[in-house]
């Protein structure tokens, strides 16, 4: 008997981490897509959009070339990617590709909603990250794939939670004393 509640245990445990391990879908389009609205009570609309602008121009090395539509006070969206790698037996890292992904902020008083979106593979048609986890698929690649949907959700973790941050950061003013 404790045998069998030991492999139920196991069993549940490998599909609670399996599970883990899968992209938020749209359930329109099924494409990834992360999306949240945060509520901030008492600040304004104005705010949220100069602390998202003042997050973006920090995080990113190029702001002004990964910001893609800028609508003072109401929606900033941008476009940016990050690499993937595969490191061998030796444990020399090797850069397989680029991962894309739209991000976007929406902001109204007291709240403000992200969307990260278009999370593709960098290849000459739009390649969706849902499609590493398709095992089915003829082209899946068990050795790889697992690699880069770990890589990316780790990434877009550690997004969410530095842009998190940055929101609950009031954005630095300009003193006008000199």
């Amino acid at each position: 008997m404790k045998y069998i509640l030991f492999a139920t245990a196991l069993f549940i445990a490998n599909l609670s981490n399996a599970q883990d391990n899968t992209f938020p879908t749209n359930t329109e389009t099924g494409l990834a897509e992360y999306t949240k609205v945060v509520t901030t009570s008492g600040v304004t609309a104005a705010d949220l959009y100069a602390r998202g602008l003042a997050w973006i121009n920090d995080y990113y090395p190029n702001p002004s070339g990964t910001i893609k539509t800028n609508e003072a006070g109401e929606k900033l969206t941008c476009k940016a990617r990050f690499k993937v790698v595969l490191t061998d037996k030796k444990g020399n890292t090797t850069v397989q590709s680029y991962v894309n992904y739209n991000l976007t902020f929406e902001f109204k008083d007291g709240k403000y909603r992200y969307v990260i979106d278009r999370i593709s593979w960098d290849k000459p048609s739009y390649y969706d990250v849902t499609k590493w986890e398709n095992k089915d698929d003829p082209m899946y690649q068990a050795d790889t794939y697992p690699k880069y949907i770990e890589q990316t959700m780790a990434y877009l973790d550690e997004l969410i939670a530095a842009f998190e941050k940055g929101m609950n950061t009031p954005a630095k003013t300009k003193s006008s004393d000199w």
